[in-house]
């Protein structure tokens, strides 16, 4: 049997190994779930399936993902099939039961999938009689499950290309960069002569150096010399110029346009405040598209396309033409130069790549289940993309096949921000970081060296402690997936709690020490999950909201405060809504023993309070430079006033972990460190009988840049 023969569903014909759906001169693509969810429900045609059975045979039975998912993609498939065919049902609900394939599946030798869409009849058309595909109906029941058998097989087992099996790439990695400190964001000439890439040199500012690959032995010249922060860059087709964006103290974002011989700048557009932004140059050389904060719509991005050749430099927005809410981190032209891969972040928490189509602004969405991706791009000749994608907590190298949607591990660890060369060949920064728990003492007279609480061979994150049990909780890959785990405050007796084999991130302990609420991600889904030491199970709370946000806990344990990304609710135990906490929008709330709600505004540059008996928010701290929404630390005292307030404190490479006295209503700095020393998303905590502050650290500041030549690459 060949792998490219369909079968016919009521009046549409659907290719497996494509994930292609067609019914007369219309086709959709289905994500691989889906595709697996409609040969599960073809396989056992005409009988009903259970949910729990769906569960189990397409998402191996994970009852915490596969609830959601489910009526996640029962929804998606009536809703593809009702567009293709709108006179047909093809799935139905059977009360108490589960669902079944509405429309009898026919498996046909004579059809191919890549000449459906040619042929003028309709995919119905081709059927035989009634009676003749009666007396085939075992024939094609056994062959309808072996093409399904096949597909399952190969969507479960990763399609690793050949070349990456004979020869390893980690085998072929050459090092272009050695300078100490982070060598970042590389970019090519077009004839591959030089590379320009951003450099943090230890206790300096971030400035673009260039390097003849050429002349490896010279060293690098520096293009800027500014207070600013440069990121990533792109050079013009004739070499005379370079394109970069870079962001001020204040974090506003410029897009530049630099002559490289003279270095005067020409600022062609403002990108916004508070974040970066990402461009990239077409392969005529004649437009620049790069990422911008949205006007129009706080919190959301803009793709915006320059002409090059306008002397005016005109700027045209791609349009969005359906709900926009997103926010764009990476982009980079086809080679054709009328579409874009995009990378965004999502409500639900997760970042998949995207094709957009510059002249309409329709997106097809390509990847799903990927927490963080870091840097994209298309290969110059070939359908051939390849990024960075973040899975239990580590940047993994990856290459997706436009033609097959085939995804190839690169099995190369810290794979980051890669670019193309013009001839195939892959520049990227190695970011292999290991990180560990650290602890400081805060009232020591003299300042003390940061020390090692937890420092394996494994990466551990998210610290946070409980004086009523006396144990560090935290996130750690020690059993080859993320999980959570806890550990007594000197890190020894450490104990895995969890085997969701996800993302997890933000563990919180409540108050009475009976329960970890934390953070989940897995095949596309955000949930709030919690950890019950009475009955050591973990449960998802299934609050509705397709993103959570760190989760804290009412003074007496019996309700959680989470924030949707915008605002923040308060959940009982079983996942039952109280109700808005406040009225202002935020990430992340704290309920101190008053009551009172403590909270930082979107900018994360003030703190708020809203008292118990008042609906109405107050000032707290008028200027705090929270360099995390959510990673900061309230130490209650036994007055409001005797209270502190730990975060960390991050100004163009000047890395800090600080406190607020609401006594004296001033700041303090518990300790300088060096530049990325440690992880403002990864959390802090503090042990008040010892008088320690707890936080994720990275192991080692050095980053360089890598190269693997063309001929060792898919």
């Amino acid at each position: 049997m060949k792998t490219n023969q369909p079968f016919l569903v009521g009046q549409c014909l659907f290719c497996a190994f494509e994930n292609k759906l067609s019914c007369a001169d219309q086709e959709r693509i289905l994500q691989p779930k889906f595709t697996e969810l409609l040969c599960f429900l073809v396989k056992q045609y005409p009988e009903a399936v259970t949910r729990e059975e769906l569960i189990a045979g397409v998402w191996d039975g994970n009852q915490f993902v596969g609830e959601k998912a489910l009526t996640n993609a029962i929804w998606h498939l009536r809703k593809t099939f009702k567009e293709l065919d709108p006179e047909h049902t093809y799935i139905a609900t059977l009360r108490k039961t589960g669902y079944r394939l509405a429309q009898a599946p026919v498996f046909d030798e004579t059809q191919e999938c890549e000449s459906a869409l040619d042929k003028p009849q309709s995919p119905i058309e081709t059927l035989p009689q009634q009676g003749r595909a009666s007396d085939f109906k075992i024939v094609t029941v056994l062959a309808l499950a072996l093409v399904c058998i096949a597909f399952f097989y190969l969507q479960r087992t990763p399609a690793i290309s050949e070349s990456l099996v004979v020869a390893p790439l980690s085998e072929h990695i050459e090092t272009i960069t050695t300078s100490p400190g982070r060598e970042l964001f590389p970019a090519i000439s077009n004839d591959s002569h030089f590379l320009a890439y951003s450099w943090r040199r230890p206790g300096q500012y971030t400035n673009l150096y260039l390097r003849d690959l050429f002349s490896p032995e010279q060293a690098a010249i520096a293009l800027t010399d500014s207070p600013y922060v440069e990121g990533r860059a792109v050079f013009s087709d004739d070499l005379n110029d370079i394109f970069y964006f870079r962001l001020d103290e204040h974090a506003r974002c410029e897009i530049v346009k630099q002559q490289i011989a003279t270095a005067k700048i020409t600022v062609l557009a403002s990108c916004g405040q508070g974040g970066s932004s990402d461009l990239d140059i077409n392969k005529a050389g004649n437009q620049l598209v790069f990422i911008s904060e949205n006007n129009k719509a706080k919190g959301q991005t803009q793709l915006n396309i320059v002409d090059l050749q306008n002397a005016e430099k005109v700027i045209k927005q791609v349009p969005c033409p359906s709900d926009c809410q997103f926010n764009d981190e990476s982009v980079v032209f086809s080679p054709a130069g009328d579409e874009l891969l995009v990378s965004r972040n999502l409500a639900s928490g997760y970042e998949e790549l995207f094709l957009v189509d510059i002249a309409s602004g329709q997106a097809k969405q390509l990847t799903s289940g990927f927490v963080d991706i870091r840097g994209v791009d298309w290969h110059p000749s070939k359908g051939l993309l390849v990024f960075s994608g973040v899975e239990q907590g580590k940047r993994h190298g990856y290459f997706y096949e436009l033609a097959t949607g085939r995804l190839i591990d690169s099995k190369i660890d810290g794979l980051s921000y890669p670019e193309y060369g013009q001839d195939g060949s892959l520049y990227f920064h190695q970011w292999h970081i290991d990180s560990a728990l650290m602890r400081v003492e805060t009232n020591n007279a003299v300042a003390s060296s940061p020390f090692p609480i937890l420092s394996t061979h494994f990466n551990t994150r998210f610290p946070n402690y409980s004086s009523i049990k006396k144990k560090l909780a935290f996130v750690s890959n020690e059993s080859g997936t993320t999980e959570l785990w806890i550990a007594n405050k000197d890190g020894t007796q450490r104990k895995k709690l969890s085997q969701l084999n996800a993302t997890i991130y933000n563990p919180v302990w409540s108050f009475d020490g009976r329960y970890i609420a934390f953070n989940a991600s897995k095949n596309g889904v955000n949930t709030l999950q919690l950890y019950n030491f009475t009955t050591q199970m973990t449960t998802e709370l299934k609050t509705d909201f397709t993103y959570h946000s760190k989760p804290s806990w009412a003074q007496d344990s019996s309700s959680i405060l989470i924030s949707n990304g915008t605002e923040l609710y308060r959940f009982d135990l079983k996942g039952n809504n109280l109700g808005k906490v406040i009225e202002q929008a935020t990430l992340y709330g704290y309920e101190d023993q008053r009551g009172a709600i403590i909270f930082a505004n979107l900018d994360a540059q003030q703190l708020w309070i809203k008292p118990p008996d008042s609906d109405q928010a107050e000032l707290l701290v008028e200027s705090i430079n929270l360099s995390n929404h959510l990673s900061w630390y309230y130490d209650e005292g036994t007055t409001q006033t005797a209270s502190r307030v730990y975060y960390f404190n991050v100004e163009q490479g000047d890395y800090r972990i600080s406190y607020y006295d609401f006594t004296s209503h001033s700041h303090h700095d518990v300790m300088r460190l060096p530049e990325r020393a440690f992880s403002r998303s990864s959390g802090l905590t503090y042990i008040k009988e010892m008088d320690w502050l707890v936080y994720t650290s990275y192991k080692s500041p050095q980053i360089d840049i890598k190269r693997i030549k063309a001929e060792y690459l898919p």
